[in-house]
């Protein structure tokens, strides 16, 4: 008897313990998690590769954890790619915000949307930057998370800042500030500090910058942060370079690179090399500018920053252009050739692993969402086995069986439809890489070969070589002859365009001829002497396309002027008709897509469109887009 008893007892008592101990296995994990996940937090300004491991560490972690704790992984790795493959990180955001789509964890979520709206200002869509970037403000205040809303106000003036919106701009670095100084957050109060006085350095009030970097730098020096009082020292460099008082702007210049040089910050320092460099150059002090020309160049090389190395070989060939050394200014731009192709291809290759990568994680999410739904049938299943009786037993496994395999079918095609979208990205990418590709080519390569034959073809017919070194000579200059219409046949065939056939003077009075018949006259007025980037002209044209073709539509004119003149402050653009012109007031509406799109595509150029009309006087359009 006491046998029979205590057998079922101690099953008891182990099932018990099992449970306890899987309990306590759950609690460990989360508060692993949690830890990693504020660990993350606090290296995310400081060590990136700090933010992946952790976030690898938390993904393998969470794997059997609520969606939340997943989403910290989510969160850790778009944090980790912001920097260089701001898709993919956009993307890992995403599916963070989507798996707390029904959670109240208001901190992570708050986090996911600032960086979206990180990944939408480098984008320059400042719009959805805003956007997100307030959504995670109202999140933060509602947590009452001081240093997240410091943050988010702090990057909500920048987009202001960048947008040219200097007033609204410092109200929300004013409002960081103060929050970071009231939490004694001091690297965030010296990040809006810095923020701030190049707002009013922008804005031309050196004085009230300088000011600032002053203070900025006692507080550094209080702190200890050489790091912080160099990019201080930086901004007191750029106030006096730009108030035209070059020997102070070099002091601190020098004084910057001597603290990157202790901090190691070997970036920061091929910066200051280069602003050197130029600073020299404008004092015509060659020599020197030349060495740190140079000394950018061989720091360059150390840290693999082929941008920087472009723009010291750039440098080179205007200084040695400027001293008449033509030969030495030549090789300084085939180098800058070399260097854009190796870009070229470097982004290239970039661009298709943050493709596979994208494909990748969805098709991770995919595997994610199958194992829920096997695991969900699984459950079902052992529910049907207790509750049902065994009479019915081989009907539920026919209805379970049909059940899965509609399932599968499901998934498999949504699998192949997520398979044929990342096929139709990557096509897609693959053609802006030609348009991309065709541009660099023309402007690029061609114009260093074509300078190459035009000196070639100088040097022959001022040489006195043998004849058959001249023979030998000759056709080298026939073969770069060639190279140069192979390059030209290339790019013309990779992205054939009527911009880049005629240019813009061209392509208008072409779109003119093609409107004889109407009858509306219309006159074109513009410089020959001046060229636009393809951008520029691509974006005139269309908005040349769009004015002319509402004045044709609603305007009952008689007459329309297009002039375009360009300076050194940059392009006007005056369409003007004698039509019946419209009120004004109708541009506050939503109506009238044709004129926001106008607006829009000079947005893009960080130009200014305004229309002059009224009832009866015509109308006149005023595009102005300053030089960039």
């Amino acid at each position: 008897m006491f046998r029979k008893v205590t057998f079922p007892l101690l099953l008891a008592w182990v099932a018990i313990f099992s449970c306890r101990e899987t309990a306590s296995n759950r609690d460990e994990e989360i508060r692993l998690v949690n830890d990693w996940f504020h660990k993350q937090i606090r290296f995310s300004q400081v060590n990136l590769d700090s933010v992946g491991k952790y976030a690898r560490m938390i993904d393998s972690v969470a794997k059997n954890l609520p969606g939340e704790y997943k989403a910290m992984a989510l969160v850790g790795m778009g944090r980790y790619h912001a920097t260089h493959k701001p898709d993919l990180s956009m993307k890992y955001f995403q599916q963070a915000l989507d798996m707390l789509e029904k959670s109240n964890a208001d901190s992570i979520k708050a986090r996911a949307y600032n960086g979206l709206g990180v990944g939408y200002q480098k984008k320059s869509d400042f719009t959805n930057a805003l956007d997100n970037y307030f959504k995670a403000l109202r999140l933060f205040e509602k947590s009452d998370d001081i240093k997240g809303i410091s943050g988010a106000l702090a990057n909500i003036g920048e987009v202001y800042q960048v947008k040219g919106d200097v007033s609204v701009a410092k109200q929300y670095i004013m409002q960081s500030m103060e929050l970071s100084k009231s939490a004694e957050d001091f690297p965030a109060y010296l990040d809006a500090a810095h923020t701030l006085a190049n707002i009013y350095g922008m804005n031309n009030q050196f004085d009230s910058a300088l000011a600032i970097d002053r203070k900025g730098i006692r507080a550094a020096d209080s702190m200890g942060s050489l790091k912080m009082k160099s990019a201080f020292y930086n901004n007191m460099g750029n106030c006096y370079l730009y108030s035209n008082r070059p020997d102070s702007a070099r002091f601190y210049f020098m004084e910057c690179l001597r603290l990157d040089a202790i901090t190691g910050n070997r970036h920061y320092m091929v910066d200051n090399y280069l602003t050197l460099g130029q600073l020299l150059m404008k004092e015509q002090q060659f020599q020197e500018a030349e060495d740190y020309f140079k000394d950018a160049i061989r720091l360059s090389d150390s840290i693999g920053t082929h941008h920087f190395k472009m723009q010291a070989w750039k440098s080179l060939a205007l200084l040695y252009k400027q001293q008449n050394l033509l030969h030495r200014s030549l090789e300084a731009k085939d180098s800058v050739a070399a260097i854009k192709d190796r870009l070229i291809n470097e982004k290239s290759e970039n661009r298709i692993a943050e493709l596979k990568e994208l494909y990748e994680a969805d098709k991770k999410a995919q595997t994610i969402s199958l194992q829920q739904v096997k695991l969900s049938r699984q459950n079902i299943l052992l529910t049907g086995s207790v509750v049902l009786f065994s009479s019915l037993l081989f009907s539920g496994w026919l209805m379970y069986r049909r059940y899965k395999t509609k399932k599968e079918k499901e998934l498999a095609s949504t699998l192949l439809q997520q398979r044929m979208k990342a096929t139709a990205d990557i096509l897609e990418a693959e053609d802006k890489e030609r348009r991309r590709i065709a541009t660099e080519l023309h402007d690029g390569v061609g114009q260093v070969m074509l300078a190459a034959w035009i000196n070639l073809q100088s040097v022959e017919s001022a040489s006195s070589l043998p004849e058959n070194q001249k023979l030998s000579f000759s056709r080298a200059v026939s073969m770069v002859g060639e190279g140069c219409k192979e390059i030209r046949e290339v790019s013309h065939a990779m992205m054939p365009n009527i911009l880049m056939k005629k240019g813009l003077k061209g392509a208008v009075q072409d779109l003119i001829r093609n409107l004889d018949r109407h009858p509306v006259s219309i006159q074109l007025h513009m410089d020959d002497a001046h060229s636009m980037d393809n951008v520029t002209e691509s974006i005139l044209y269309r908005v040349i396309q769009e004015a002319v073709n509402n004045v044709l539509k609603h305007a009952d004119a008689n007459q329309m002027d297009i002039s375009i003149h360009q300076s050194a402050d940059g392009i006007t653009l005056l369409i003007e008709d004698d039509g019946k012109g419209f009120d004004t007031e109708v541009l506050s509406q939503p109506t009238g897509m044709g004129m926001q799109s106008i607006k829009a595509r000079i947005a893009l150029l960080n130009g200014i469109t305004e229309w002059d009309s009224s009832p009866g006087n015509g109308t006149v359009l005023t595009i102005f887009i300053p030089t960039k």
